[in-house]
């Protein structure tokens, strides 16, 4: 509601894409390793060591997007991978967990929607997690997609600009620079 409402101010500073690894690694390798299911972090060669932009909304973004991928899956693994391409930085958070099917891939990420929806829902959850992930992608310029297949997993793709111009920020966001 704060995004929608227009009180919601991202900022926007540069901070070491390491970190954000690190932090994500401390997370959830010990939810992973409760599950008994194994859990991976990729840093590519091509992609940058210093990140500019808001570090608490992308960290956001893929501390939702891991959370659902461990909560889905219960063998397997969980991966994360970053790597640069032309004008982006671009996440991949692969499972092979329950998957999604083709009919859902596009509702997902409304608001309240959910893979197992009904009354007996298995994994519990708002229905919220990845339409405000969709949300905050968007407004700090980005991207969000999906591919999946039912029983074989999914594998979740952020896209983040590499240089935010002032004109990707969807209104009523603003940008606060910290030096």
């Amino acid at each position: 509601s704060k995004i929608e409402a227009g009180r919601f101010e991202l900022f926007s500073e540069d901070f070491p894409l390491d970190e954000v690894m690190a932090y994500l690694r401390r997370t959830f390798m010990p939810l992973a390793e409760r599950k008994n299911i194994g859990f991976d972090i990729e840093v590519d060669t091509t992609a940058p060591e210093t990140i500019h932009g808001d570090r608490q909304r992308i960290t956001q973004v893929l501390t939702n997007l891991l959370s659902n991928a461990i909560k889905f899956t219960d063998s397997g693994q969980v991966k994360i991978a970053a790597r640069g391409e032309a004008d982006h930085l671009r996440f991949d958070i692969t499972d092979t967990g329950i998957g999604i099917p083709d009919d859902k891939l596009e509702s997902i990420f409304g608001v309240f929607q959910q893979v197992d929806g009904g009354t007996s829902r298995k994994y519990g959850g708002s229905g919220l997690g990845l339409a405000i992930s969709k949300r905050l992608t968007e407004l700090i310029g980005g991207s969000i997609g999906v591919i999946s297949a039912p029983g074989r997993g999914s594998t979740f793709t952020v896209k983040i600009p590499l240089a935010l111009a002032a004109e990707q920020i969807v209104k009523p966001a603003k940008v606060i620079e910290k030096s």
